[in-house]
């Protein structure tokens, strides 16, 4: 089974294969966004967007596409469901709407933000920290993390500072010696990605944010770069996206 999201809704599409006792793997894409969800007789027992596993990587994905593909292939899969079937469509929602509340005044959880002041609950913010870190040092899911970060912004006891979590990635690409020795184009970023320094020090070196953020999006989405987290990464990169066109319309 496969189609497209203009002419069969996603939510139309769970739910036939929960009712059809579906057991296999359902492929989704929204844009350059992929999700895999993992059926086990019509339950979701899996999935996530790429290496990034569980609900609360599924519940970013949006549940109400108005465009984008998927296909369901059929085959033996084993494990226990995530939540039962409508608890899991139910709460898919909720997150949804929850994400697009706080992502109004917060692009991505990999924004770093900053406080002046160590008072609890926002002290692990002094320095700068992006949420998806505070969400580790508070041992609390993502969408906590992130409702805490939506109220310090409203409120004015966070700033947005220019940095991303994913800043820190030091990628070497495999060509890079070889551009170095003018085999490829200079112009191209994988001159720069040998492993030598991270994104931030690159950007603070003269790449531009956008330029970094395109070309991560392109070769993870491709499969050419694997760099560990990619799935989280790609996701905020990609809201990060949407983010920046919408201050510009």
């Amino acid at each position: 089974m496969e189609g497209s999201f203009s002419t069969i809704p996603l939510s139309d599409v769970l739910e036939m294969i929960h009712a059809n006792r579906g057991t296999g793997v359902l492929q989704l894409r929204s844009g350059r966004l992929p999700l895999h969800l993992h059926f086990v007789q019509g339950e979701v027992v899996g999935g996530g967007i790429l290496d990034w596993e569980g609900f609360e990587a599924i519940s970013t994905f949006p549940l109400h596409p108005e465009q984008g593909s998927f296909r369901f292939q059929a085959g033996t899969k084993q494990g226990t469901p995530l939540l039962p079937f409508k608890a899991l469509v139910g709460e898919w929602a909720r997150m949804n709407d929850q994400w697009a509340r706080f992502r109004s005044v917060l692009d991505s959880p990999s924004r770093v933000l900053e406080t002046p002041r160590a008072v609890e609950p926002f002290a692990i913010f002094v320095g700068g920290k992006s949420v998806r870190a505070a969400a580790k040092s508070w041992g609390v899911p993502l969408i906590i993390a992130a409702e805490r970060a939506w109220r310090g912004l409203r409120e004015g006891d966070l700033t947005k500072l220019r940095k991303y979590a994913w800043f820190a990635l030091r990628i070497r690409h495999p060509s890079a010696r070889r551009t170095q020795a003018g085999i490829r184009n200079p112009k191209d970023i994988t001159v720069l990605l040998d492993g030598s320094r991270n994104l931030g020090e690159l950007i603070h070196a003269g790449l531009s944010i956008a330029q970094v953020r395109s070309y991560l999006i392109e070769r993870i989405s491709s499969g050419e770069l694997e760099a560990p987290g990619k799935g989280w990464i790609l996701r905020d990169l990609l809201w990060e996206v949407e983010s920046e066109q919408g201050l510009q319309l």
